[in-house]
């Protein structure tokens, strides 16, 4: 049982660690904890003072957004208060939401919901007069906010004028795509400048800049989502309110759902917790609304957030937790990358405690120590990465990180290759390396051969029942062996071995990728395949010979060269040969009408996709008798974009000869030339 002083010692300590982050997040853009961690910290103290019977107004729990004692910018008070919303990371908690406003409200009958995605960036509130804009305001402590007027006209999606005159105040979000985002952190680094964290700090430093200029460079966006005293305007719903922004040409999200049973709107939130990657800026959850604009007054609000709205946050991408070592390991090409091992905390939904750090250099660039505080987050929501580390928490016992001089497998002295970050182990017998070609060769992508994880590679090396990845071939006549190992059954035993001889049918392509040779990746081994038609031609083919071959560089060249020059290389293929595994093209039939449509183009496929993964478009492509390159030539015919482009789509469009798709606009071009 936990005392009433020790309740009032750990609320005085949650206040003052509340605030701590609340100005940091606020005022100088820096989160130094994640949001979620955030939100648990504040139930944790609004619970406090609920049993301590605290009523205080100056408390956080009652404070909505900034205390702007430290902006630049003139205050200006907002006409109508900009409340914040209350949240919940639990669905049930949406059931009880409704239930609330239903028996406020004394009804019974199911309430009609709005939902809209919650975007994760700076709240603004913008006023016209006779259709022009004339200010714009920060959201501030929810009654006094910063006047960004000047910034905010630099903005390219809000319009400084409406397409009809109307006196009106509205709210909405100001974020940094992920694409702008990007290519910021990236002139950043090129600076030696720190980077920024996530979107949502990059777009709220950049609209705090007392330089207008910097705002107009870094392309923020925004999305508006309310309208003040919508029903003067004769707007009844949220929804009609979302459709009267889109009549006067204002940007919304154009997420705009509506719901009256519960179980569809759960499978909807379910939906979007997926699909909210595939959007071009952050989110961080879903808004719900009553959608009767008629009720919203009924159900009123609290000191800081209104009855009717609700926000569903979406589990936490970004997380803070304690470093507490640097392993260092072997990669296939002898690359040495540091990983950290952490305290254990839950990331999207799942156990974390390790993540990568990419390499040494990204440790000094960003000043990471062991005894840290830091953010982790998972990268395309698959691999946990270290952001940054949170130097304002540092005790002065954290460690530095020292480049290692030996290899940690094999004790080989690691090197450095001229003008490369990357340090390396140049011992062609390093168990590291070898485990970790093993691994690449049975991949999914390459001969995809299942049963041959981590562990299982590690042990059959260690026991010297693999030398190389030919070896594996000849693990049949080790059965009895097997099944004497710890998790090693007569099924699974039968089923890698089963997996092991479907493997001999994989294609010229895939082996050739699963060779692993440095620079080639999917894309480029097609290419290789489809030119050279056989391995026999590839391994005596020149640089200049492999430069002719749309989409292969001189490095590519180089390395390609270089494997096939290798002697152990060469003893490997003839070895994988002889076992019967496929090295040459095999005719395909005779193509389709419909599979010479794209006859001589060479396409490229960036971003994230949405209605296909990319191998799957590229798959199309090939079928219909297209060339998938691997970068931005003048050779490229089409581009076809999904969110998040970057750096390919600024090159195709500097070219200015690259016809560049959505794919939309590709699906809808087949269908054309496949009607012609």
């Amino acid at each position: 049982m936990i005392s009433k002083k020790e309740k009032e010692n750990r609320r005085e300590e949650l206040q003052k660690k509340l605030q701590r982050y609340s100005d940091a997040y606020y005022s100088q853009n820096e989160s130094l904890i994640s949001d979620y961690e955030y939100d648990m910290l504040l139930k944790e103290l609004e619970q406090l003072e609920k049993e301590l019977q605290i009523e205080n107004k100056s408390s956080i729990t009652q404070k909505v957004g900034s205390s702007l004692k430290n902006t630049k910018f003139q205050k200006t008070t907002h006409k109508t208060p900009m409340l914040s919303l209350s949240n919940t990371y639990e669905i049930g908690e949406i059931e009880d939401f409704l239930l609330r406003a239903k028996k406020n409200l004394n009804m019974t009958d199911n309430l009609e919901v709005e939902m809209e995605i919650k975007l994760d960036g700076l709240s603004i509130s913008i006023i016209y007069e006779k259709g022009k804009l004339v200010r714009a305001v920060t959201r501030g402590d929810g009654i006094v906010g910063e006047d960004v007027t000047e910034n905010v006209l630099q903005i390219e999606s809000i319009p400084h004028e409406l397409s009809e005159a109307f006196d009106i105040e509205i709210r909405g979000e100001i974020v940094l795509p992920f694409s702008e985002f990007e290519n910021l952190n990236k002139i950043r680094i090129e600076k030696g400048e720190e980077v920024f964290a996530n979107p949502r700090n990059a777009a709220s430093g950049t609209l705090r800049q007392l330089d207008p200029k910097i705002v107009k460079e870094r392309h923020l966006a925004a999305y508006f989502y309310f309208i003040v005293n919508a029903e003067q305007y004769g707007i009844h719903s949220q929804k009609e309110s979302i459709l009267f922004l889109e009549k006067l040409s204002l940007p919304t999200t154009k997420i705009c759902e509506i719901f009256q049973d519960s179980s569809k709107l759960e499978d909807r939130i379910n939906y979007w917790s997926s699909e909210r990657e595939k959007l071009p800026y952050e989110t961080d959850g879903l808004v719900l609304k009553i959608n009767d604009i008629s009720l919203w007054e009924k159900l009123g609000s609290t000191g800081k957030s209104p009855r009717w709205a609700v926000a569903y946050k979406f589990p936490a991408k970004q997380v803070t937790t304690k470093l507490l070592d640097i392993t260092w390991q072997v990669g296939r090409t002898g690359k040495i990358t540091p990983v950290a091992e952490l305290e254990e905390v839950e990331l999207s939904g799942s156990r974390v405690k390790r993540a990568s750090l990419h390499n040494y250099d990204e440790i000094v660039r960003k000043d990471i120590r062991i005894g840290d505080t830091v953010f982790i987050e998972k990268a395309a929501e698959i691999i946990p990465q270290v952001v940054k580390a949170v130097k304002e928490d540092r005790t002065g016992k954290e460690k530095k990180i020292e480049a290692p001089e030996h290899c940690p497998i094999c004790e080989s002295i690691l090197e450095r290759e001229e003008g490369l970050v990357d340090l390396k182990c140049i011992n062609k017998h390093c168990p590291g390396k070898i485990q970790g070609e093993m691994e690449y060769f049975v991949s999914r992508d390459g001969m995809n051969i299942s049963g041959l994880g981590g562990r299982i590679l590690e042990k059959l090396l260690s026991l010297h029942y693999l030398e190389n990845v030919s070896d594996i071939y000849s693990l049949k006549e080790k059965r009895e062996e097997l099944e004497q190992l710890d998790k090693m059954g007569k099924k699974s035993i039968e089923n890698l071995l089963s997996s092991i001889e479907e493997s001999k049918k994989t294609s010229y392509d895939k082996v050739l990728y699963a060779l692993g040779i440095p620079f080639v990746g999917k894309v480029a081994a097609k290419l290789l395949a489809k030119e050279s038609k056989n391995i026999l031609k590839l391994q005596t083919m020149t640089e200049e010979e492999l430069q002719q071959i749309e989409g292969v560089g001189e490095k590519m060249a180089r390395s390609i060269v270089d494997f096939f020059q290798n002697e152990t290389k060469k003893q490997l293929i003839q070895n994988l040969i002889d076992i019967g595994l496929c090295f040459t093209l095999k005719d395909g039939v005779e193509a389709s009408t419909e599979a010479k449509i794209w006859q001589g183009k060479n396409f490229l496929v960036t971003g994230t996709l949405s209605k296909y993964t990319r191998a799957e478009l590229q798959e199309d492509i090939e079928k219909s008798g297209g060339t998938n390159l691997s970068s931005v030539t003048k050779k490229l015919d089409y581009l076809i974009v999904g969110e998040k482009a970057g750096s390919k789509l600024e090159k195709a469009k500097a070219l200015g000869s690259v016809t560049i798709l959505t794919e939309e606009e590709f699906l809808a071009l087949k269908e054309k030339l496949t009607k012609q």
